[in-house]
């Protein structure tokens, strides 16, 4: 996804478990990536990695957030500013056409206050820039087998 002025574009935004940055080559492994939090009780906390690969093709310092929503639309936390170098962008411009950002946060304790469908988003300059959604479901305990039932 582009923004208006097509300067910053999103090559993954994904939560998922653990994010492994190799030191040579800053190659990022995703391990366990998310599509669905099932849980035995609800309300809950979990600990959730965020990897986020981005495009810059102009050294122009933006502001780029990330905030989760509940299934209501509410903010579980306040957005938070994503830390790099705006100067890592001005050098890497300067051997090329862009410069890749690869983010990498850990959200500890996320709180989860009820089921249904959780919303990341990526925000730059006040604008969504990505959307990222999270099912959360409440795991359902099977009935016990009666003695007397058979199952062929």
């Amino acid at each position: 996804m582009n923004d208006e002025s097509g300067s910053v574009h999103v090559s993954y935004f994904v939560l998922c478990d653990q994010v492994i940055t190799e030191a040579n080559t800053n190659k990022q492994s995703l391990i366990g990536i998310y599509s669905a939090i099932t849980a035995p009780q609800i309300p809950f906390g979990v600990n959730v990695a965020v990897a986020i690969g981005l495009r810059v093709s102009t050294p122009d310092p933006r502001v780029i957030t990330l905030q989760v929503l509940d299934p209501t639309g509410n903010p579980i936390f306040s957005p938070a500013e994503l830390p790099f170098d705006w100067n890592a962008v001005k050098s890497g411009l300067m051997n090329g056409e862009f410069a890749t950002l690869q983010i990498h946060l850990n959200l500890q304790m996320m709180p989860i206050a009820s089921a249904g469908i959780y919303t990341a988003q990526l925000m730059l300059d006040g604008r969504i820039l990505a959307q990222y959604l999270l099912s959360v479901v409440k795991h359902q305990a099977l009935p016990a087998r009666s003695p007397n039932l058979h199952i062929n």
